[in-house]
């Protein structure tokens, strides 16, 4: 701790610590390492006990009585992600994801306040019509929708990554408006 481990490091480092991070070897460091993970191991059970302890006092002493009164919390504004009447919304998707469908699900409340979504299914043959039309079914998807294009239907087929550049992740949200593409947050919607 005279050298420079003391000027880098916190004073709250703890010596097992210093001695791992300047081993002599492997088989050094290794041990340093097993007692650390073992010291950490047996606090953060002491932590837990007493947690639960606390709780259990808690509902003993106070019985029926919430620590937070959610009343007084104060109000949750609305978040919004912008979306207007002129945007269109991209949803990649796919069948076996759940979060997926529920994001499907909030999009669709929206879908008067919107001119559109546009949806980007993955993990279905591009041969297999069927297989899209069932699961927009499944969905609540109205026909009449896909008719007028206030949805539409696609296969993913690498549209996800060609627009990302490779980063995107499904599900993915993107706003649409006019030729700007942007990605939104499935938190506002």
């Amino acid at each position: 701790m005279q050298g420079i481990r003391g000027s880098v490091s916190p004073e709250t480092i703890s010596p097992v610590e210093v001695l791992g991070i300047h081993a002599r070897d492997e088989a050094e460091r290794r041990r340093y390492a097993e007692l650390w993970a073992q010291a950490m191991w047996e606090d953060a059970e002491r932590i837990l006990a007493f947690q639960r302890a606390y709780v259990e006092a808690g509902r003993r002493l106070y019985p029926g009585v919430s620590l937070i009164d959610p009343s007084q919390l104060p109000e949750k504004e609305e978040e919004t992600t912008g979306l207007g009447p002129q945007d269109r919304v991209l949803l990649f998707t796919r069948p076996d994801c759940d979060p997926c469908n529920a994001l499907l699900t909030r999009l669709l409340r929206r879908i008067d306040q919107i001119a559109g979504i546009d949806i980007y299914l993955a993990g279905i043959d591009p041969s297999d019509d069927r297989a899209v039309r069932d699961w927009a079914a499944q969905h609540g998807i109205k026909p009449e929708w896909v008719r007028t294009r206030k949805v539409t239907l696609n296969f993913e087929a690498g549209a996800l990554a060609a627009l990302t550049g490779g980063r995107g992740e499904i599900p993915t949200l993107m706003r649409r408006r006019g030729e700007d593409l942007a990605v939104l947050s499935p938190a506002g919607l």
